[in-house]
């Protein structure tokens, strides 16, 4: 009896001179939807409960004790709370003092920011019922911290099963989190059912439906689950369906571009023949050259709606003079962004692919990439842009190479692996020994990927001299591209240099997808070039955007699943596209599975 109380009088005295000079630890502040934890308040100090817990019968010291970690965390010292834990939690033995001090230090890592340490004291709690809110409430912090949002949303969700007096507040929350997550988590089977399914539903209706459809679907949502509408949705039920009757559409049909526009004008014809609606629209094509100040001016008497222009140099001079009262999805979109009303932008933009490179790379948790890039102008700024998401990350610059013909492109490589220097050392070798030795240049091990903003022509030739470079006796490098490193026109002896290439690139140019307008596209147009049938299925989703872009812009997680990506609209109206991926596999392109 003697010896716990000493034992434990010793805890207490060793906390009280750790916490006088405890270390402070600035809380990281993260922007962050969490449950609303309020604590109840103790009637003393911690260190008056340390106090207390000297003069203390045995049986009571251990309550007081806890209660003194309590005490410190609600004061903000929770390098206190957890010093004084460290010891005591060995030595509870009820269950509901168990429970209370591994959630205290749970709270306490949490507030340290130390959220896997704090996920691993969290397990620890049991599922009692009067400590499950509190738990719950954590646990969804955790795993918003984490990134994983459906997690966090499905213990908010629980939570509000269990405070009906805070449901409005909690189940914003929910649609919060959801919103968060990405679209193959909210369709994936394995999602989670209980109290989160109806929000996934409606996650669902709202990210793939428009117009009229939407509509009934929200209203038949609300019914079906007896849930309010969240306010971010609430105006697309009055929300009228854009329906323009009269388009212009205003291209280079005429010039060096002509053949650009005809592409373009053929999707977009594509799409008016397939549409099964109603009320067909009249379109009209209005060749860019044509245009002057005063028609540009006049064009809302003639039309309801606008798509195009095609270059970036005509978004600066041609916007500004149509009337603002008239819609406009641009096929480009400036340098510096600004959101304006009844103005959309949509662009093939190759910076768009380099980003998603990047964040592709993060995610398969990639530490050391290298970039190789061509000397020219459009390969540059991908490289750029790749580089810059990645550095947004708090990750240090992937190295990076340039070149400018074949010779340069082998010599480029060799030193970005850092190869020449394997080759120099084993010719120093050979100078002392005084004959040939027999060895094979190593390549750097710190690379872990290669990413290639080239041409197909290029990056056929630069793929086989990365694999001659690397050492046969260390693992191959996984090689990323973009669309530019592929075309539909390689022969098997060109796929076959490609082989291992990981890539980005529209569904439309992939295998799958629409087999009979590829079937016909081929028959109309069989010597249409890749940049040619690229710019035909962006014509064709450009029809079918229409009637949806004032939805997209109220929602920004709804998506159109189009001929060139999955296609969201962000704060400032530009379209931003989602990419599969293709690989070369056994002279053949195969297209990926999303993971």
């Amino acid at each position: 009896m003697s010896r716990m109380r000493t034992l434990t009088y010793g805890i207490a005295i060793t906390v009280l001179c750790a916490c006088s000079s405890a270390p402070k630890v600035h809380q990281r502040e993260t922007p962050q939807v969490k449950p609303d934890e309020k604590q109840i308040p103790v009637a003393l100090t911690a260190q008056q409960y340390l106090q207390q817990a000297r003069t203390s019968p045995l049986v009571k010291q251990k309550r007081l004790l806890l209660d003194a970690a309590t005490a410190f965390m609600q004061e903000g010292d929770c390098n206190s709370s957890l010093k004084l834990l460290k010891p005591l939690l060995p030595r509870l033995e009820e269950f509901e003092q168990q429970d209370q001090a591994h959630l205290l230090q749970a709270r306490c890592l949490a507030n340290l920011g130390h959220w896997q340490l704090a996920e691993q004291s969290l397990q620890a709690v049991s599922q009692h019922l009067q400590l499950l809110p509190k738990r719950l409430a954590l646990s969804a912090e955790i795993a918003q911290q984490q990134g994983d949002t459906l997690t966090a949303a499905n213990n908010v969700a629980e939570l509000s099963t269990l405070q009906p007096d805070k449901q409005s507040e909690l189940q914003e929350k929910i649609w919060y989190l959801v919103q968060q997550t990405p679209d193959t988590a909210i369709t994936s089977p394995g999602s989670f059912q209980g109290p989160l399914s109806p929000w996934l539903q409606l996650a669902r209706i709202a990210r793939t439906n428009s117009g009229e459809a939407l509509s009934s679907q929200l209203l038949e949502w609300q019914t079906r689950h007896n849930l309010p509408l969240p306010s971010d949705l609430q105006p697309l039920l009055q929300s009228p369906l854009m329906q323009p009757q009269r388009i212009a559409v205003i291209l280079p049909l005429s010039g060096r571009l002509a053949n650009q526009g005809e592409a373009l004008k053929e999707g977009i014809l594509a799409a008016y023949f397939a549409d099964q609606g109603e009320h067909k629209a009249q379109v009209s094509f209005v060749d860019t050259v044509s245009l002057n100040e005063q028609t540009l001016a006049n064009m809302d008497q003639q039309f309801d709606f606008v798509i195009g222009p095609l270059l970036k140099e005509n978004l600066d001079t041609l916007l500004p003079q149509l009337p603002d009262n008239l819609p406009v999805l641009a096929l480009n979109r400036p340098d510096q962004p600004v959101k304006q009303a009844s103005r959309y932008f949509y662009s093939l933009a190759p910076e768009d692919e380099a980003e998603q490179l990047a964040e592709l790379l993060i995610q398969k948790g990639y530490k050391a990439p290298l970039v190789v890039n061509a000397d020219r102008a459009v390969f540059q700024r991908m490289a750029s842009s790749f580089t810059e998401k990645w550095q947004s990350t708090g990750r240090p610059a992937p190295k990076q190479v340039s070149f400018t013909d074949n010779k340069s492109m082998r010599n480029a490589m060799e030193g970005l692996l850092d190869v020449g220097h394997s080759k120099q050392r084993i010719k120093q070798v050979e100078r002392l020994a005084k004959e040939e030795v027999h060895t094979f240049a190593r390549n750097r091990r710190d690379v872990d990927a290669i990413v290639i903003f080239a041409s197909a022509a290029q990056t056929e030739l630069l793929n086989p001299i990365i694999e001659s470079s690397i050492s046969p006796f260390a693992e191959l490098v996984p090689v990323y591209a973009s669309s530019r490193s592929f075309s539909q026109e390689l022969g098997g002896n060109s796929l076959r240099d490609l082989r291992h290439m990981t890539f980005v690139d529209m569904p439309w140019m992939l295998p799958g997808g629409d087999s009979v307008l590829k079937e016909l596209n081929k028959q109309l147009w069989p010597q249409r070039n890749d940049g040619q049938n690229r710019l035909f299925a962006m014509g064709y989703d450009a029809y079918r955007l229409l009637p949806t872009l004032v939805h997209m812009a109220q929602v920004p997680q709804m998506t159109l699943q189009g001929l060139t990506g999955a296609l969201r609209m962000d704060e400032y109206h530009q379209l931003r596209r989602s990419l599969p991926l293709g690989k070369v596999e056994q002279e053949k392109v195969v297209r990926l599975a999303v993971d």
